[in-house]
Parts: structure tokens; C-alpha cells; sequence
């Protein structure tokens, strides 16, 4: 607190004593230099974690609107309040019933406003999904984690932002430590507040992706402007490994993938909306495919994980709908205020296409969204390696459901589900 001088009853100020007068006034600026002082340092980021320190300056005095590409300044942000999910229960809570398709495809990032509250979302499947990682890990975890040095800060700042979020948001899973986070059920410890780097259990963005159900991957702004994958935890992502991707800017991931109209309909679009993401407005897509094997980390029907080259030419023509499933995404995007990184969350959906089918309109709207495919998008999506099977299917459980009044024009707008 700041010291006060009294005008009366005590020390006379007047100008008969204009030593003293200096004098108090000499104690009262280095007073205020001191909290001045204090207050800069107590807004300066330090820990044995991170590989430097950081001070944070409010969003306007760090200009990050007209930076220079590449760099970053440090900006202060507070996550907006985070509301407990009353009743969650990882025995009960059913996964989101993510459909992201329509009766029209369309060449789109697709992107919306995520709430704050919805940045990671877990159910009952998170035990599902974690036993799977942790097995993958066992197997070839060398293959699917990595924080290269440039982004490891990142990866601490998105611990500490999950130490944040979780145990607030499902405190029956999650309790915050000194330390970091303890898992309530598997009694897993992840400490990182504070450690220094060469004790480190674990890869930070493995910890990271063993408190949630999503993998996880980081991309750092370039002196080009391109956005590139330094760090990743990417175990269960199906179609594509993050040896493959590693170190390479956003459109050559694209394009390697093979992604329809890419550079046609999407580098533009894309690379501007990175450019201009703010630490305020994060943002959510979702996607889907169709998976002829019921494999959730690595989709076997596309060649051995191991295998240099693998795609749709040479998985085999599927025969049987029973072994069709639907996976779809659900992606976050986000800025870290801090290290500037921008963090992506991919929550994959996976379930049988006859168990998907039994509700209400998702026959018909799938089968149309399907047929609206152009010849570059059906070659992406492995269209013949299972129309043969699955368009029959979906038209006849179209026409029970339109025998029951389900039809397009009773269907109300619920997309993403």
C-alpha cells in the first residue's frame, strides 16, 4: 500500500522545513518505485519449465495485429470463467452426437465460434480412448509424440492452461495441484508447474494428451507467415501420422494429404484466417469420414501403419455394412497468449454406421451429402471402396424412415448434429 503523510497532528509540511520536505519526498518515490517495481515483476512469467521468461503486456500496447511474421509479444489474457459440467460422470455421459454433414457438400473451412466452456470435451468413452493411448505409446510412442525446442514453452503454457480447465470444468476426473493435475480415477500424477525440464517425466504434449481424449497438435508462425507443426500428440488420428507431418507449414500438409481443392478453395482462405486469429476468438470445425474397419488409431483397411506409402488404392472393397463405421472430427482452434503458438484440439467420433442410422433423417441426409461428392472428393474419400455397400443401405433405411414421416422437409436445421 502506499504510504500516506499526515497534514496534521503530526509532521509539519510547510515550507519552513523544506529539507525534511525533500527528504519525505525522496522516501515516498522510491516507495513508489518499489511497488512499481514489484508489480512488473509479479507480472512477469517464470518457471524452471519453460525455457525463458515471459512479460505479458496488455493486448493494444502489444500490437500483435501488426506484428512482424514470426514474432509474438506476450499478451494478457484471462480465460473466461469455466462452468462445472453438473452430472458429468464418466460411466454416463454419452458422447455429443456430432453428424457434420448435409444434404449439399460444400468446399468450406467450415469454421464457428467456440464457447469457452466447450474447449475439451470428455465422456464416457475417455476411459476407451485413454487405455488406447496409453497402449500406442507402449507400442511406438517415439512415432506419435514430439516437442521440438521452439515450441516447447507452448507446450507447458497449454498444460497450464488444461490445469486451468479441467479439474474446473470435471472436477470429478481432475483435482489441480501445486504441482499441476491428479487424475482422480487412474490416480495419474502430471506434475510440470515449476519443474525443471530435465526432470520431466514425460514429453509435456504426451501429459497433455493422456488428460484428454483429443490429440493434440501445435503450430508455430514462421518469418514467412506460413504456419508449421513443431510439436504433436497425434495417436489416434486414423488416416494420417505425425512423422509424415512434422516440421511442414500448413498447406503442405494439405496438399500431401491429398485434400480436394485445396489451393483452389482453401490456402487463401485459411492462411488469412491464421494470420488474423486472436487470442480471444477461438474457434471449432468439424468433419467426417466414412472407415471401412473398425480400427480407431490407425484405420488398418489403408495399409500397415508401417508402411511408407498407404492410402485408399489399396485397401480392399468392403462387403459388409456391419463393418462401416463413421469418424468424424471435431477441431479447436486456439491462440496461446503467451508463446503466440496456435493449438489445435482433434476429438475424433467413431461408432457403426447402422447403430449412426437408427436416428431420426441421418440416412437420407448422408446418402445425399454422399452423392454430392465431385470426382476429387469421392477419390479422397474412398467412395469405391464401399458405395457398393453403404449407398443401398442408407436409400433403403431412407425410405423406412419416410414411411414414418421422416422427411427432408419435417427435418429441422441441427448441424453440426
Amino acid at each position: 500500500m502506499m504510504p500516506t503523510v499526515p497534514t496534521s497532528g503530526g509532521l509539519n509540511l510547510s515550507c519552513s522545513s523544506p529539507i525534511l520536505v525533500l527528504a519525505l519526498l525522496s522516501v515516498l518515490g522510491f516507495c513508489v518505485y518499489l511497488a512499481i517495481t514489484k508489480k512488473s515483476q509479479s507480472g512477469t512469467i517464470k518457471s524452471l519449465a519453460l525455457m525463458k521468461s515471459y512479460t505479458p503486456v496488455p493486448v493494444k500496447v502489444a500490437n500483435n495485429k501488426n506484428r512482424k511474421l514470426g514474432t509474438w509479444t506476450p499478451e494478457v489474457f484471462t480465460y473466461p470463467p469455466v462452468e462445472e459440467f453438473k452430472g458429468w460422470s464418466i460411466k454416463d455421459t454419452t458422447p455429443l452426437p456430432y453428424r457434420a454433414f448435409k444434404h449439399t457438400y460444400f468446399f468450406t473451412m467450415g469454421i464457428r465460434s467456440m464457447d469457452w466452456t466447450s474447449w475439451i470435451e470428455l465422456d464416457n468413452e475417455w476411459m476407451k480412448y485413454h487405455n488406447n493411448k496409453i497402449e500406442r505409446i507402449a507400442d511406438r510412442g517415439h512415432e506419435l509424440i514430439g516437442t521440438d525446442p521452439v515450441v516447447w514453452d507452448a507446450a507447458i503454457e497449454l498444460l497450464m492452461e488444461l490445469r486451468n480447465f479441467l479439474p474446473a470444468r470435471y472436477p470429478t476426473l481432475f483435482k489441480k495441484t501445486e504441482k499441476g493435475i491428479t487424475n482422480l480415477v487412474t490416480g495419474e500424477v502430471f506434475e510440470f508447474v515449476n519443474v525443471p525440464r530435465s526432470e520431466f517425466k514425460k514429453d509435456p504434449m504426451e501429459m497433455a494428451a493422456l488428460m484428454v481424449q483429443d490429440d493434440l497438435a501445435i503450430l508455430k508462425e514462421d518469418e514467412n507467415g506460413q504456419y508449421i507443426l513443431k510439436g504433436g500428440a497425434i495417436m489416434l488420428a486414423g488416416f494420417w501420422r505425425l512423422r509424415d507431418k512434422l516440421n511442414l507449414p500448413l498447406s503442405a500438409i494439405h496438399t500431401t494429404g491429398d485434400v480436394p481443392k485445396y489451393n483452389e478453395k482453401l490456402k487463401r482462405p485459411m492462411e488469412k484466417f491464421f494470420s488474423r486469429l486472436t487470442c480471444d476468438k477461438p474457434v471449432v470445425r468439424n468433419n467426417y469420414f466414412l472407415q471401412t474397419d473398425a480400427d480407431l488409431a490407425w484405420s488398418s483397411s489403408i495399409g500397415p501403419e508401417d508402411k511408407q506409402i498407404v492410402g485408399w488404392n489399396t485397401a480392399e472393397v468392403a462387403t459388409d455394412i456391419n463393418k462401416i463405421y463413421y469418424r468424424s472430427e471435431r477441431q479447436s482452434v486456439r491462440r496461446l497468449p503467451i508463446s503466440g503458438c496456435t493449438v489445435f484440439t482433434i476429438r475424433t467420433y467413431f461408432l457403426p454406421i447402422t447403430k449412426m442410422c437408427e436416428e431420426p433423417y441421418i440416412p437420407k441426409r448422408l446418402l445425399d451429402g454422399i452423392l454430392s461428392w465431385d470426382e476429387d472428393v469421392k477419390r479422397y474419400r474412398g467412395y469405391e471402396k464401399f458405395h457398393g455397400v453403404l449407398l443401398p443401405y442408407l436409400e433403403e433405411q431412407a425410405k423406412i424412415q419416410e414411411a414414418n414421416g421422416y422427411t427432408v422437409d419435417t427435418e429441422p436445421d441441427s448441424y453440426p448434429f
